[in-house]
């Protein structure tokens, strides 16, 4: 099995979600990770998507989603040197100043952002690679994290064809 992070450009009508994800569910591919917004052009939003399955699974699936109506475009983005990208927000449990202070070492490390504080938490902002922030979780998780939330990833490639 392998992951794929796949692009698609979209017609930004109702249910086009449904139907992006009813392509996967038949195919028996559970989505990873599934990001929507707007994007440079009105009227289509892009669908960043990771998936986990066999080549010939993702290739398959890759095939049918080209073939539905809405669908404008869809990159493979692992081949075009993806940057990927992730936002978490994790609220932080400091017991005392000493727990403050080594969580707000910690967080400057890995440039995170303290966007609030009480007297018994820290929320903490991190955008960077998933794998990034997988280990910044596990070093929060020492302090014990009362909250975390991620968006699931983006990515944009690198390649010079991903534009066109």
């Amino acid at each position: 099995m392998q992951t794929r992070i796949i692009s698609l450009l979209v017609e930004d009508h109702p249910g086009v979600l449904t139907r992006m994800s009813g392509m996967f569910t038949m195919r028996g591919i559970n989505i990873m990770s599934l990001t929507v917004s707007p994007c440079e052009k009105d009227g289509l939003s892009r669908m960043t998507v990771a998936i986990k399955g066999t080549e010939s699974e993702l290739e398959k699936v890759r095939k049918q989603i080209s073939n539905l109506i809405e669908v404008v475009k869809v990159v493979d983005l692992m081949q075009e040197e993806p940057i990927i990208r992730d936002l978490s927000l994790l609220k932080v449990h400091v017991k005392d100043s000493k727990a403050r202070s080594e969580v707000m070492q910690l967080a400057e490390s890995y440039s995170a952002k303290i966007v609030d504080a009480t007297l018994d938490s820290v929320t903490l902002e991190l955008t960077e690679e998933p794998k990034r922030i997988d280990r910044f979780v596990d070093l929060m998780k020492h302090f014990g994290l009362k909250q975390l939330f991620r968006t699931g990833i983006t990515a944009i490639g690198t390649a010079s064809g991903t534009d066109k």
